[in-house]
């Protein structure tokens, strides 16, 4: 199959699936079970590469990345915005530790089509993946002070010009108000993007 019908292949029929029946505190382990991938367990991950989560590795993130987490975080609980710029730091680290830890050639953004399948790389779906499985050990720690991690979401769906792509979703606790936690298009190491929720869907 060619690479770009294999992609479209893969991401359209979680078009569907892509918006949470209820939000909750199991909404964002939901997601993970409406797609078969595995929702993280105490530091272990099972991190997503090779486009659609189509290849699996098992990773601790305990020791130094989640004690610099960890340290990160405390020094941000001060506002809502605060905390968001220190996981926008955090994220970037992981991303680096995730790229390190898959091997091959660095993670290209943007999920080019001609490298579904390539050991290392990751497309919308793996990365949602990986920074929710992030966020939820994060949240399980108890280092989130101002936010909940949500239920993913999906913006375009070919019939409105759009590619689909998928992100991660933080709320904040006390407005509920959502933002998209997305490092899609950065080069391991790089801060995500983290925005409101609405601007997000709105971006091509």
């Amino acid at each position: 199959m060619r690479p770009a019908l294999l992609l479209i292949s893969n991401l359209l029929p979680l078009l569907f699936l892509s918006v949470p029946a209820s939000a909750g505190p199991q909404a964002a382990q939901r997601w993970f079970n409406e797609r078969g991938y595995v929702e993280p367990a105490g530091g272990r991950i099972i991190a997503c590469h090779g486009y659609g989560c189509t290849r699996r590795l098992a990773l601790s993130i305990d020791g130094g990345l989640l004690s610099r987490a960890r340290g990160i975080l405390r020094a941000a609980q001060g506002s809502p915005a605060a905390e968001r710029r220190a996981l926008a730091e955090v994220i970037g680290s992981y991303t680096a530790y995730l790229s390190v830890s898959l091997g091959g050639k660095p993670d290209v953004p943007g999920s080019p089509a001609q490298m579904s399948g390539v050991h290392g790389q990751m497309d919308c779906l793996d990365e949602t993946a990986n920074t929710t499985s992030l966020l939820l050990v994060l949240q399980e720690r108890g280092l989130l002070t101002h936010h909940v991690v949500e239920h993913p979401v999906s913006r375009g769906f070919f019939l409105d010009g759009r590619y689909p792509h998928f992100t991660a979703v933080i709320a904040e606790k006390r407005t509920g108000e959502g933002w998209a936690v997305d490092p899609w298009k950065k080069p391991p190491g790089r801060r995500p993007e983290i925005l409101p929720l609405d601007q997000w869907r709105q971006a091509s």
